[in-house]
């Protein structure tokens, strides 16, 4: 395995912040907390901090690209 596929298989497996996540995907916060709300994105929840698993939300948001948007 190369330093590359290495690099992209220890970023998947990332939990981020919020912060994080809305840097990594063009969408504005209210869009996110909607998609978040409906279950479209799973979410971790610690305490008050909810935290995204970068994998997870990869997957979740191709399933919406297959479903036309609908999300399920």
């Amino acid at each position: 395995m190369s330093a590359n596929q290495s690099a992209i298989m220890a970023s998947q497996d990332t939990f981020l912040s919020e912060n994080e996540i809305l840097k990594r995907v063009p969408v504005c916060r209210k869009t996110w907390f909607n998609w978040v709300k409906a279950g479209k994105i799973p979410v971790v929840k610690i305490s008050r901090r909810k935290l995204y698993h970068w994998g997870n939300v990869q997957a979740a948001l191709l399933r919406q690209q297959r479903n036309g948007g609908n999300g399920g």
